[in-house]
């Protein structure tokens, strides 16, 4: 998988200042996985439909 940042930072910087959602749809991807698929996105700038989906995470989606 492609990292962005590890794991620890996303841990103990991002993850707690996200919001809570208490409604929605559960996500079958560990929320660590979610965060650097969105970063390599910006940092690429690639478009949504030609992201390596398949290289970006660990457990296919």
């Amino acid at each position: 998988m492609y990292q962005v940042l590890d794991k620890y930072t996303i841990e103990m910087k991002i993850i707690p200042q996200m919001s809570i959602v208490r409604k929605g749809l559960e996500i079958s991807v560990p929320i660590v996985e979610l965060i650097n698929f969105i970063l390599y996105k910006l940092k690429t700038g690639v478009q949504w439909e030609l992201l390596p989906v398949d290289n970006l995470f660990s457990n296919k989606v």
